[in-house]
């Protein structure tokens, strides 16, 4: 033996540049990938729905406040003395198995892209990857000052749905409420039917979702979180930061209600519809719109404004001019984790994708549901389908509209035929979808039970909470289920049918809608057999003055037997 010391080995000297690189790469994309898909899922109700529209800018915030994060430098030593026995080892716990969990869930998301709870179920997977690899490189020290901007995210995940209707419709009916009283108290002439406020001779005023509050609750909540945290607001002043944006966003918001509403009941609402400019085919917002542009800009600017005084101007020169750190966010699990994990992820979303192609390759293409209202017995008048209607359900292509029997109009002073509402009469609203994952979004909640009411319509069937009987109806040589609703107001009924046909359906498969679609089992049984959003066509008819419901199924079934609803190859 000699006393000369002997070289390095290899598995003591530092990995090349190039094999470093292309760990980083590879661990940055396990990382990103989760995210990805997570975004992926959430950007349907993103463009669906307009209450939740603001989760595009979400994540650029998200990632702004990771940036400026005070976060101390990675550890090197991950197994000091000081760290966690658990420090260096939570992505290698919990990487692989949630990422393994994340395979499941992602499958289900297939034919349930519509789903609240599986939404949060993706997010928090993702979230506890991340929070893992990073305590990983600094535990609990490093997650702290990154927490905020990861629970941040949670502005745009959509609230479960049943959380997210009543909120909704317990804001339209306290508007709709006040609007009245005050009303009221200026000597106007007013009278509340569910969330539709009656004002005499000048017509009818409704408070849908857009004029409910609910969009400046969302977008206050998001500037005020963010906000709050760009002044670095300490937990209790940003508490009450965020509740005083609450307050100004839902009293600006019965402002905007009671004016506009003001202006109908001065015999003026004609102009709440019209544009006031139009170029080239371009029409400028009208009057309603423009109300809830302004509305918007008056919560940001009043929210800031509260911001800046309570930060007394510091933090917002500090916090801007410190450089973004892009180490926050280099963390990258080593590559004997990061490989596995990338893999998982692909094969996820190429697995999930083959299993739905095979389901649907064996799919048969079915007529299209449509209606044909030129029979000249009838006489049909077309409807205008509001823009917040054609935005909440994000469809294709549409159609409103009435129709009555001639021999039951009436005529006017100057000879013009005018539907006599104090006959039979028929409403019906066609909506198509294309392959997606709008239609079963729309069909789980704006369902009849859920909007009629808010017109002051009383639900006597099904009762509130149970399932709508299903009513066969022969259109042509096949059978369509509708689910059949009754409602009254005074002692007028309203008789409700509503059915989807699906544009494709698997051999020998009954058209089940809506029957266990939108529970659990409905929802699971859909991922397994592979039944995704193949788009389709909901028709939603509405009869009135008719003595009973037996009544009008026969009069619906007539309507079929007319060829007045066909099925068309």
């Amino acid at each position: 033996m000699t006393g000369h010391s002997q070289p390095d080995s290899l598995d003591e000297r530092s990995p090349s540049p190039a094999l470093s690189r292309v760990s980083s790469i590879l661990g940055s994309f396990a990382m990103l990938a989760p995210w990805a898909l997570l975004l992926f899922q959430l950007s349907t109700t993103w463009e669906t729905n307009q209450q939740y529209s603001h989760g595009y800018v979400v994540p650029l915030l998200c990632l702004y406040l990771l940036l400026k994060a005070n976060v101390p430098p990675l550890s090197s030593e991950i197994g000091d003395q000081s760290a966690s026995p658990f420090q260096g080892k939570a992505f290698l716990i919990l990487g692989i198995p949630l990422a393994l969990a994340f395979a499941p869930l992602w499958i289900v998301r297939g034919a349930n892209s519509d789903w609240r709870l599986l939404n949060l179920a993706l997010y928090a997977v993702v979230l506890v990857l991340t929070l893992a690899q990073w305590y990983d490189h600094g535990g609990w020290k490093r997650i702290r000052p990154l927490l905020f901007p990861l629970l941040f995210f949670l502005v745009a995940v959509p609230w479960p749905l049943a959380t997210d209707l009543r909120l909704t419709q317990w804001f339209q009916e306290r508007i709709s409420s006040l609007i009245v009283d005050v009303l009221l108290l200026l000597e106007h002439e007013a009278r509340l039917e569910g969330t539709v406020i009656d004002v005499g001779v000048f017509g009818q005023i409704g408070v849908d979702q857009a004029c409910s509050g609910i969009h400046g609750l969302q977008a206050s909540l998001v500037v005020t979180l963010f906000l709050g945290a760009y002044f670095g607001f300490k937990p209790f002043k940003h508490a009450v930061y965020v509740l005083l944006g609450i307050m100004v966003a839902l009293l600006l918001n019965l402002f905007r209600a009671f004016a506009l509403s003001f202006v109908k009941v001065k015999g003026k609402g004609y102009i709440l519809d019209q544009s006031f400019l139009s170029l080239g085919g371009w029409d400028s917002p009208n009057l309603h719109d423009l109300a809830g542009w302004i509305e918007t800009g008056l919560i940001f600017l009043m929210i800031l404004l509260l911001g800046r005084m309570a930060s007394r101007g510091n933090r917002l020169d500090a916090i801007a001019n410190e450089p973004s750190n892009w180490s926050n966010l280099g963390s990258a699990p080593p590559l004997y984790l990061s490989i596995p994990t990338i893999l998982i992820f692909i094969g996820t979303a190429i697995g999930s994708e083959l299993h739905y192609r095979n389901t649907e390759s064996s799919m048969e293409a079915l007529p299209t549901l449509d209606l044909s209202l030129e029979d000249p017995e009838i006489f049909t008048e077309k409807n205008i389908i509001s823009q917040q209607v054609a935005a909440q359900l994000h469809y294709k292509d549409a159609r409103s509209v009435q129709w009555q029997d001639r021999f039951r109009l009436r005529v006017g002073p100057f000879g013009t035929e005018i539907i006599n509402h104090n006959a039979e009469y028929w409403q019906a609203f066609e909506c198509n979808w294309e392959s997606g994952g709008a239609c079963t979004a729309v069909l789980s909640t704006h369902s009849p039970e859920s909007c009629l009411p808010l017109t002051g319509l009383v639900q006597v069937s099904p009762q509130r909470g149970q399932p709508p009987s299903m009513l066969p109806i022969k259109i042509g040589t096949r059978e369509v289920l509708f689910e059949s609703y009754e409602f009254a107001r005074g002692r007028e009924n309203l008789y409700v049918f509503r059915c989807f046909w699906p544009s494709k359906i698997l051999p020998g498969k009954l058209n089940l809608f809506p029957t266990g679609g939108y529970n659990f089992k409905g929802r699971i049984k859909a991922a397994i057999e592979g039944r995704r959003n193949v788009g389709g066509t909901m028709l939603a008819i509405a009869v009135a003055n008719v003595e009973s419901q037996s009544t009008a199924v026969e009069k619906l079934r007539l309507h079929a037997e007319n060829k007045r609803i066909l099925l068309e190859q």
